[in-house]
């Protein structure tokens, strides 16, 4: 197995590169940027993750009910006028309630419900093996399935602007329920909305994508160019006081008291720092390439954790990530980064070890 230095590798940011763009999720995640690197994705090569090359190379989908609530706590929290959670429709939620969102997807190409419900069935996973000759478990979809496209075509007589996101029913709860405590949390909404001493809004932005380039130097020399982007849920600039701010709105099921606890709480176990290393070092350069800020002139960056429970009670509180929290993940982002650039530029099919 080969082995390979970090110290032979330098993670160069191209400040020129930085730049803003106002797109859509599905933009965002589609394959015009998938040349991009994201935070998110480099976890398929971190093999303290159990990452390696050929996952990185090729990442699985992910598609789970934790993570469509969270993006819909994060839409409708963040974007009030463009998001709002639909009414509950009688979805139960798992893989019934998939199948139940995959259906009208197969009824359009015309088949019979029968057919678009075994369809639906398979590409949730539920009951795959068996759904062709189980007739009660058909009938018992066909059920779920009545109440459901009722509710669902009496919602669709309603037009609205916004997008409606659809959850399970189980799921509307606990939206709802986080949405709510956030917006009564008022630390919480003094950073998404902050204000002047004298009640004047300071400059706030919701869901950017931020992009940039890091040129990487490998033994001395300019060898490739890795692009990044990421989605920042929250950032401010305080032009009076010299602050810029990134906040970073998750959701977890577990208590939000545990969350920053070292070695055990969620920030160690999803490796948030190096998000919040790496997020607000492209944030920085952003504000310093168009609003002119730099630390020599006494500009600061503040970085926070803005976190709600999916559990009863629903608690939600705001952490401070210190700088020191910022150092270490960014090490663990310009290490990862690393990986990344050996493989570009020596094939990802070679056994290696990093020293």
């Amino acid at each position: 197995m080969e082995k390979v230095k970090f110290s032979d590798f330098k993670i160069v940011p191209d400040i020129n590169s930085v730049r803003k763009e106002e797109i859509d999720d599905d933009t965002y995640f589609s394959s015009k940027y998938s040349r991009y690197i994201s935070n998110s994705r480099l976890k398929w090569i971190d093999p303290k993750e159990g990452g390696n090359p050929s996952l990185f190379k090729a990442p699985p989908k992910l598609k789970t009910s934790s993570l469509q609530l969270g993006s819909a706590v994060h839409e409708c929290l963040l974007q009030p006028e463009s998001f709002e959670l639909a009414p509950k429709l009688g979805n139960p939620g798992s893989k019934l309630g998939d199948t139940l969102i995959f259906i009208p997807d197969f009824l359009k190409e015309g088949v019979g419900l029968d057919d678009a419900i075994k369809a639906a069935a398979k590409k949730a996973d539920y009951y795959a093996a068996s759904i062709d000759t189980d007739v009660n478990r058909l009938n018992s979809i066909k059920d779920v399935w009545d109440t459901y496209s009722k509710n669902l075509e009496e919602l669709n007589k309603t037009p609205t602007e916004k997008v409606r996101r659809i959850l399970s029913d189980k799921d509307w709860d606990k939206a709802d329920a986080c949405i709510k405590s956030c917006l009564s949390n008022q630390e919480i909404m003094s950073k998404l909305h902050p204000v002047t001493p004298f009640g004047d809004p300071i400059l706030a932005f919701n869901e950017d994508a931020l992009f940039m380039d890091f040129v990487v130097i490998y033994k001395g020399r300019n060898c490739s160019v890795l692009k990044f982007k990421l989605k920042a849920d929250n950032w401010t600039i305080d032009f009076d006081s010299k602050i810029v701010t990134l906040n970073d709105l998750k959701t977890t099921g577990k208590s939000v008291n545990c969350f920053m606890v070292p070695e055990g709480g969620s920030f160690d176990h999803y490796n948030y720092a190096r998000q919040m290393g790496c997020y607000s070092q492209v944030l920085w350069f952003y504000c310093m390439r168009n609003y002119g800020v730099s630390k020599e002139t006494g500009w600061k960056l503040k970085t926070n954790m803005l976190v709600v429970e999916t559990i009863p009670n629903y608690w939600s509180r705001c952490f401070y990530v210190t700088d020191k929290q910022l150092r270490e993940g960014l090490k663990m982002f310009n290490e990862l980064m690393c990986r990344v650039a050996y493989c570009e530029m020596f094939g990802y099919d070679k056994e290696i070890e990093f020293v």
